[in-house]
């Protein structure tokens, strides 16, 4: 009975532990170890003291950006050029021979498209593809203006120009020496180097041409993404629409009495002048 006694001894049920319940640290938050476990380490709890300085630091940032999304993502500067421009003296313009017949090379059998928007001679009646209601095909001289060939010197041109044309077209026997006065003033009027073939809207038109707009702005103008050309588009026709509204009532005074009186004095003194 004893040997039973003592083997239903040895099965007793384990002891159970308590879980150590660990100390937290008393040190002062923001000083403390952040590898010590359940350490007080920042105002916000049991974290990492590097966590407060991290998110200090997003703040500013998370603020910027959702001060750049509430601002409008396209902004207008509208500014006044101030231009002189100055031409020789020359001949009212006529379309030389030559350049009728490179103009219509370029424009009608080679179908050049507009520089900016894309438009051919062969789809101005697409709507789909003249995009901006262009009537017609130009030539727009854009190395030389036309205008300004009698002011151009024969030494300056072959010194500058004549080699950046002979590396860009190295074909052209006419660029391997010096090119004569006569034969710049025909490379202005209607070379093929010379000239660009735009749409009418972006040669002249306010607002859209070469003629009408600084350069800086005028040459991306064909590699704008869809929503900002759009916002563009939409912007410039406003103001070309506000550009073509009558003056108002404002804008057409009307004479009054005494103007009336004066102007028919005048008229009356000079007509008795005359018969004098």
């Amino acid at each position: 009975m004893a040997k039973a006694k003592k083997s239903k001894s040895r099965k007793t049920k384990p002891r159970k532990t308590k879980p150590s319940k660990s100390k937290p640290s008393k040190s002062k938050p923001g000083k403390s170890d952040p590898t010590i476990a359940g350490a007080v380490t920042s105002e916000f709890g049991h974290t990492d003291v590097h966590s407060a300085e991290r998110l200090g630091d997003q703040r500013p940032v998370q603020f910027h950006a959702e001060r750049l999304k509430a601002a409008p993502s396209i902004h207008a500067k509208q500014r006044l050029l101030s231009e002189i421009a100055f031409y020789p003296k020359h001949a009212k313009r006529t379309e030389t021979p030559e350049y009728k017949k490179v103009h219509k090379d370029m424009v009608v059998a080679k179908d050049l498209p507009c520089l900016v928007c894309g438009v051919q001679n062969s789809t101005l009646k697409d709507p789909r593809k003249n995009t901006y209601g262009a009537r017609q095909m130009e030539t727009h001289h854009h190395v030389v203006e036309w205008a300004l060939a009698n002011a151009i010197d024969v030494g300056k041109f072959n010194r500058i120009l004549r080699p950046n044309l002979a590396h860009k077209h190295p074909d052209n026997p006419m660029y391997k020496k010096a090119m004569s006065e006569q034969q710049i003033l025909d490379w202005v009027d209607h070379s093929s180097d010379n000239l660009w073939v735009l749409c009418d809207v972006h040669h002249r038109a306010k607002y859209f041409g070469i003629h009408e707009i600084t350069y800086p702005i005028w040459c991306p103008m064909d590699m704008l993404e869809p929503h900002f050309d759009d916002y563009v588009r939409t912007e410039l026709k406003k103001e070309s629409a506000a550009d073509k509204k009558p003056p108002g009532k404002a804008g057409a005074k009307k004479a009054s009495p005494k103007a009336k009186k004066k102007k028919a004095k005048k008229a009356k003194k000079a007509r008795k002048a005359k018969k004098r």
